[in-house]
């Protein structure tokens, strides 16, 4: 099975132009999975609700893509920003040629929490025989939602993402977001995608280096600019790296679930 991570600067209040491209890069090259960033229909830098308002979509945008991915039978993943009844949602298509499903980011990152509304639930999706799960972008720093993904059989986590470059620099050559994606992939021996935008969005400057991270911690990684990376993903590597001798397995070995909030103890 192919992915292609298509790393590109969405522009800021310009659906019509993002949404283009977007269905370009859904519509070409021979991959079976095509991963997008965070919010790419729309960029990513609102002070508020309202500097949102006339960029957000309902789920009929969705319509092109789905023609896509029946016609070209392929997975279609990526960041808009959701208007539902309940709210508005930092989401990520999830588009199949059995259907539509919208993850919704569930941990809202600085000003995300004064425009969007927290997703609860997780979602995955079963596609060419195997089974993904979909984050986005905070959501990667908690490593609880990754585990309930692998205890439930997901072999590849796609996590589209709109990170900034770090003040302090890269840690030994790597963004942050690229070391959770090792550490993830080796905790739980699964592919970890991570599909980050680029370029300068007012005063952010978006680092780019998306990447994809094998089971055994293996990391393929993009420069800052706009580029797309594309690879064979070897599921034959998921059983052993979960399993990696007789006596252990990464998720049945696992005893610590959920931990409660810890409480003050004066």
């Amino acid at each position: 099975m192919r992915l292609t991570i298509v790393q590109f600067t969405p522009r800021f209040r310009d659906k019509g132009e993002n949404w283009r491209r977007i269905l370009q890069w859904a519509d070409s090259g021979e991959s079976d999975v095509v991963l997008f960033p965070e919010l790419s229909s729309c960029g990513y830098c609102f002070e508020d609700a309202g500097e949102i308002r006339g960029c957000t979509d309902t789920s009929e945008a969705l319509a092109p893509l789905e023609e896509i991915a029946r016609r070209r039978g392929r997975l279609l993943v990526g960041g808009f920003a959701e208007e539902a009844s309940e709210g508005l949602f930092n989401s990520a298509f999830v588009v199949s040629p059995e259907g539509t499903k919208v993850f919704r980011k569930i941990h809202l990152w600085d000003k995300e929490k004064l425009i969007f509304q927290p997703g609860s639930e997780p979602l995955m999706v079963d596609f060419g025989g195997h089974r993904f799960g979909v984050e986005i972008c905070y959501d990667l720093q908690f490593p609880e939602l990754a585990s309930f993904y692998s205890h439930q059989g997901a072999e590849v986590l796609l996590v589209p993402m709109a990170w900034t470059e770090e003040s302090t620099g890269p840690l030994r050559g790597l963004a942050p977001y690229n070391h959770l994606a090792i550490a993830t992939a080796i905790s739980h021996g699964m592919f970890v995608a991570v599909a980050n935008r680029t370029g300068l969005e007012k005063e952010a400057l978006f680092a780019g280096e998306s990447s994809v991270c094998d089971p055994n911690g293996r990391l393929q990684t993009l420069p800052s600019g706009e580029d797309t990376l594309s690879l064979e993903l070897d599921f034959a590597l998921v059983a052993p790296a979960k399993r990696p001798n007789p006596r252990n397995d990464l998720d049945a070995d696992a005893r610590i679930g959920l931990i409660p909030p810890v409480r003050d103890a004066t």
